[in-house]
């Protein structure tokens, strides 16, 4: 009888002298396989940074000197960390308005508006965009909050004197290394989620009221205050603690934005007192705002509309809103939110005028009030309904921005065209210089209004001129990556068909000879010089080192395919000798996995196609499996109820709300799911559609109480869920023996799994155990009942794949006694590949899947909920807090991996060959999210879309270093198979 391999049969004449030597081969080609994988998705994975995030600073431009007298002799500048616009601007449930300060200045003294940041919503690129002037690169985040990547202009820089206080992850990113500047910040300890945060913003006023108290005694100090170009800057960081800690509609929270108001008005009265000149400005903002489960980072309109409100010397009174004030529909904002809305009611402000900016327009307007030079890597527009200035000052200010702009644009042309061997110019602004003299012409004949539209169309061009240098390389670098990971996935096809499938014989024999006898010599000349070609221009062209990685990993790879040629040729005569049926089979299993495939693609936008995948899986396997085995195992009906019941969680919101009393029960359900399944190990294994997977031996376990201490421990997590968030509640903080005991469980239920009996599924349930009390300790709802829910879907897949296995070898022993030994074996007791196994890997995407977006949005900055972590730790500490973030979102990941290592075993397939396959189906996916990846529209939607990319490149990594971590778990796992036995025998 002939075996349906992947390709078709072993040919049994295959000498087994070659079979050591083919044995070497493959794993030499594996090793060096899985490092070239990692080191490849690595770089082209950096990609991204230089396609889309690519530094907008440059060096090298002259400073443009504004042609206006300064409105203000000194400015401060006033930024609420994590202040939300509408928290600010709407009145409590008693009617009163949280700001009473601010508002009177609304309504008497300044202007007022809304400032949309962009994402990413974080504090660093919030303060860089609102002091520099630019928007930087999302790149930085991931570098660190403390350290500058890259050297940037600012409004501190081109300031005579910095005065700041505030946090000591923002002031000196801004201070740190300013020569001119007075600054301090408080101790990291300060930043404790646990207490209110509110002291943090009352440090800052009281070091700055310390300071002009000290200048009354201090004549150098005093002199140092009444010189001209002086910033003052306060970093209020309190409701962005309180905002993580208790969350914006908390009182804690609310009665913070009291706070930093009551601090504005104290600032102001402290000032005009001391200065008695009316030569002050003052600038109230925020970074960015608060979701309202407390985080940020994405770009919803919660966290990228922030207050800001302006007054002081050189500012605009308030006026009146007319009818064509109404002029927001024409705007586009950085976060491209709807704007053209009017002010809310409950705001109380829809009679005077609102004028809202972009979070970068902000620096150019402090650089204006001052009279000082804009910051030369800024990219705001001066907002003129702010400033109070003749007309002609204004159109200064307007064009002294442009020419600002101008010359990076002038910058960035210069160092294109100095590397390009084929420059194409930016054609709009050929005839910049001509512009420029007509504007100047403009002036001289007082003709403001029209040099103020020439000057800010001018300033347009000159940003789109930006946009075109910033994406100068986008075609050439999407092209070369996409070749690239093209042929990485041929190079994989091929070597999975040649390592892990039944080939025929003959044409293994042909490859075989044609791989010792050819000259492979020719196809890696050819590779080799065009890849000199290739580096010589492009280090002639100056290109970063990274173009040289992505043209050699590309090259390199398309030169091996090269080298496999009469293979490729081989199988493609073979294949086309086959019968239709064959070939039909082989491209529907082609079409169903890329429609899978698609289906995981759109389930990273839409969470629900996974409801409606479980529902439709759950039914089939269930009718599948009715009709294989007897209805009264019951193994049809836990399979459905299971795919049913984890099919709930894709519908709950992302945003987890807090309930603890479901995380309580949850740690109930988990024991309970222990028990039967430990119950099951015990008494089940005598049933056939349970044979081998169940404990067979009835020998004394090494550890008889290990199932009793691991089930104590979950529900010991349980009651330290209940009293850890119960006393921080009410005490406000954590109590160090619950903190003690909450490492300690975490940590020692994990170990107690390398301890249990090795049957799969005693091995596979107290895994389950192990895992489940650092999930508990760090889940705050209904995530740990998706912990419970996941479980039973990966014990109805071990069944699933497991009744399978019984069906087939029925069908095995009523045929004819030559088909008992059909199947080919490679070595360690595993077997060839089939087409059937496919399924195996595509199973294992569909799960791995769920596990990101089961519970919320793995892609989204915002759905890391920092509360989780409160349990262990409250005292800020972001790389901490984030490693735990992490390793509750890789739990589930582990469960996946460890039940398909036991899969894995179960069958006799091998685990390398799968991983191969799964690789194969995330570069599927990763290529389709490569095209996917904008760069027009909102950038909450660009953001996304270069997440979604990221996370299918890092797969192959991650999966890898998990595949490792749970072998310490699976690697020793036995399965009692009865096709072993068959084989001894025969």
């Amino acid at each position: 009888m002939d075996i349906d391999g992947i390709l078709g049969n072993r040919d049994s004449k295959l000498g087994k002298s070659s079979i050591p030597r083919r044995r070497q081969w493959v794993k030499r080609r594996e090793t060096w396989l899985v490092i070239l994988g990692v080191i490849l998705h690595a770089v082209y994975m950096l990609s991204i940074f230089d396609i889309y995030f690519k530094t907008p600073i440059v060096h090298g431009m002259d400073l443009v000197s504004p042609r206006f007298s300064p409105p203000a002799k000194r400015l401060v500048l006033l930024v609420a960390d994590g202040l939300r616009a509408d928290k600010f601007f709407e009145p409590d449930l008693e009617g009163n308005f949280r700001a009473p300060f601010l508002r009177n200045v609304i309504k008497n003294q300044g202007r007022w508006g809304v400032s949309h940041a962009r994402p990413p919503t974080e504090s660093r690129p919030g303060h860089v965009a609102i002091i520099a002037g630019f928007y930087e690169d999302p790149s930085a985040v991931t570098k660190g909050w403390k350290a500058n990547p890259v050297e940037f202009d600012s409004v501190f820089n081109r300031s005579r004197h910095t005065i700041s206080y505030g946090s000591p992850d923002i002031v000196p990113i801004f201070c740190g290394a300013l020569p001119h500047s007075t600054w301090a910040t408080y101790p990291h300890e300060f930043e404790d989620f646990a207490t209110d945060a509110s002291f943090l913003d009352e440090w800052s006023f009281d070091q700055f009221q310390s300071l002009l108290n000290r200048s009354n005694e201090d004549p150098k100090l005093k002199r140092l205050l009444e010189q001209d170009n002086l910033v003052v800057f306060l970093h209020l960081l309190g409701c962005d603690s309180n905002g993580h800690a208790h969350r914006p509609f908390s009182s804690i929270y609310l009665n913070n934005v009291k706070v930093v108001d009551h601090i504005a008005e104290r600032v102001y009265n402290l000032l005009e007192n001391y200065y008695k000149d009316n030569r002050t400005s003052y600038i109230f903002t925020a970074d960015h705002g608060m979701s309202d489960k407390g985080s940020h980072g994405d770009g919803h309109p919660s966290n990228t509309d922030t207050p800001l409100v302006v007054w002081g010397a050189g500012v605009q009174h308030p006026r009146p809103v007319t009818a064509k004030d109404h002029s927001d529909h024409v705007l586009r904002f950085i976060d491209q939110h709807l704007h053209d809305t009017p002010t809310p009611k409950e705001w109380d402000l829809d009679g005077i005028e609102r004028v809202d900016v972009n979070q970068a327009d902000i620096a150019p307007l402090m650089s204006t009030l001052l009279g000082l030079p804009c910051p030369v890597n800024s990219v705001g527009n001066l907002p003129l309904g702010y400033v109070d200035m003749k007309e002609e000052e204004e159109v200064e200010a307007v064009l002294a921005n442009t020419k600002q702009i101008l010359n990076q644009f002038l910058r960035k042309s210069q160092i294109k065209q100095s590397h390009s061997l084929f420059f194409k110019p930016f054609k709009p602004l050929a005839s910049y210089s001509s512009m420029l003299n007509q504007i100047e012409e403009l002036l001289s004949a007082r003709d403001y209004k029209a040099a103020m539209q020439l000057s800010e169309n001018l300033r347009s061009l000159a940003l789109k001129g930006l946009h075109y240098f910033q994406t100068y390389d986008l075609l050439m670098l999407m092209a070369m990556i996409t070749l690239g990971y093209i042929s990485w996935m041929v190079f994989l096809v091929l070597h999975v068909l040649q390592a892990y499938t039944l080939l025929p014989g003959d044409i293994f024999r042909k490859e075989e000879a044609v791989r010792q006898k050819s000259n492979t010599g020719k196809a890696q000349l050819c590779g080799c010089l065009f890849m000199a070609v290739v580096s010589v221009l492009l280090f002639l062209e100056r290109s970063p080192p990274l173009y040289h990685a992505y043209f050699a990993m590309t090259i390199f790879l398309w030169t091996q395919i090269l080298n496999e040629y009469k293979f490729i040729k081989a199988l493609w005569r073979y294949l086309r000798g086959r019968e239709s049926d064959y070939v039909i089979k082989l491209l529907a299993l082609g079409v169903v996995s890329v429609i899978i495939l698609e289906l995981l693609v759109h389930s990273f936008t839409e969470r629900k196609l996974y409801t409606w995948c479980f529902l439709i899986v759950g039914a089939i396997a269930s009718i599948y499996l009715y009709k294989s085995i007897p209805w009264r195992s019951g193994i049809p009906v836990f399979v459905c109820l299971t795919c049913w019941f984890l099919s709930l969680f894709t519908l709950m919101p992302a945003e987890i709300p807090d309930n603890n009393k479901l995380v309580n029960a949850s740690g109930v359900m988990v024991i309970v799911i222990g028990l039967t399944g430990k119950w099951l190990d015990l008494k089940a294994g005598v049933n056939r559609f349970w044979f081998g997977i169940c404990n067979h031996e009835k020998r004394q376990p090494r550890f008889p109480m290990l199932f009793q201490l691991q089930a104590l421990l979950v529900g010991l997590s349980s009651v330290m869920v209940f009293l850890s968030t119960s006393h921080r509640t009410v005490k406000q903080e954590l109590h160090t023996i619950h903190q003690l005991m909450n490492w300690f469980i975490a940590g020692f239920s994990m170990i107690l799994p390398l301890f249990s009996e090795n049957g799969l599924f005693s091995r596979l349930n107290s895994i389950f155990l192990g895992f489940a009390p650092p999930f508990l300790l760090l889940s705050i709802g209904y995530e740990a009942v998706f912990y419970g829910a996941l479980g039973l879907v990966l014990i109805a897949w071990i069944l699933f794949e497991n009744s399978l296995l019984y069906v087939h070898k029925v069908n095995k022993s009523s045929a004819s006694g030559k088909n008992l030994g059909e199947h080919a074996f490679l070595e360690n007791d595993t077997r060839y590949l089939q087409l059937s196994d496919m399924r195996i890997p595509l199973t294992f995407m569909v799960l791995f899947n769920v596990a990101f977006f089961g519970t919320g949005n793995f892609a989204s900055i915002a759905s890391f909920e920092i509360s989780s972590v409160y349990r262990f730790i409250t005292v800020f500490s972001p790389f901490l807090m984030a490693g735990l973030l992490i390793f509750k979102l890789f739990i589930p990941f582990l469960l996946v991996i460890c039940a398909f290592s036991a899969i894995t075993k179960l069958l006799e397939v091998p685990r390398i060959g799968c991983y191969f396959l799964v690789i194969l189906c995330s570069d599927v996916m990763t290529v389709h999210f490569f095209f996917l990846v904008k760069n027009t529209g909102s950038w909450m939607e660009i953001g996304n879309s270069i997440s979604h990319f990221g996370i299918m490149s890092a797969q192959v990594v991650f999966v890898l270093l998990l595949f490792a971590l749970t072998n310490i778990y699976t690697k020793d796992i036995e399965i009692r198979s009865g096709s072993r036995d068959s084989r001894k025998v025969m």
